[in-house]
């Protein structure tokens, strides 16, 4: 009863968020509609798990809004020979998500909790190219590192040195950042070009600050 519930609310969660939103490519919205968003998520929250909502993990931890992720994940153009790092990734979902498009996909999280649940998760569904690390956020994950896309899930005020250097040269780095003095954050996408990050803008997004990437706000050198 429950299974068939869960599937009927995320196809329209894909449908109405996800599709709604521009998103077309097709393998990611497959993606969408496989992963068992419910598995990923508190019991005390499932009954706003297909909602557009953020969902709360804790008061300064929430799971982002899923078309936010989908619109972010279709910009990063995922392929099977990439090596993804996926910082703040709480119980795994989003790195559930993306296995079904990259090579392999590395998660970090600073909740060793989360972490062995989300470990716990990812093998009970046969998710076999990806793990996820215990570790300081911004600190990164440099023992796999460079990686061809790094993501930040959450807003940010400033990115740490440590994390920028873990970006393959011709690489990406995707996050919100959000300046104190702003009601709306700009999802945006840095490339590193002769080991300089550089950033523009792809859309307005919100989500809860990270706040191991908490700082004075965006500096010069992250503005287009």
């Amino acid at each position: 009863m429950y299974d068939k519930f869960f599937t009927l609310s995320r196809e329209n969660m894909v449908h109405n968020q996800i599709i709604t939103n521009n998103v077309k490519n097709e393998f990611l919205i497959e993606a969408f509609l496989t992963v068992q968003k419910e598995l990923f998520i508190p019991k005390s929250q499932l009954s706003i798990v297909y909602s557009d909502s953020e969902i709360p993990f804790s008061e300064t931890r929430s799971m982002i809004k899923t078309f936010l992720l989908a619109k972010l994940f279709e910009f990063c153009n995922f392929n099977a020979n990439q090596s993804i790092l996926v910082v703040g990734c709480l119980t795994g979902y989003s790195v559930a998500i993306i296995s079904k498009l990259a090579g392999y996909v590395f998660g970090l999280e600073s909740n060793n909790e989360l972490v062995n649940q989300a470990n716990k998760t990812l093998s009970e569904i046969a998710c076999h190219n990806c793990s996820v690390n215990y570790g300081k956020l911004s600190d990164g994950l440099k023992k796999n590192s460079p990686y061809d896309s790094v993501i930040i899930e959450g807003s940010v005020e400033k990115i740490s040195n440590k994390v920028l250097e873990q970006v393959k040269e011709g690489g990406k780095i995707y996050t919100i950042f959000k300046n104190k003095s702003s009601v709306i954050g700009e999802c945006m996408v840095g490339v590193k070009i002769d080991g300089t990050v550089s950033f523009r803008h792809l859309f307005n997004a919100n989500a809860k600050l990270l706040q191991e990437f908490k700082n004075r706000g965006i500096q010069d050198e992250f503005k287009n």
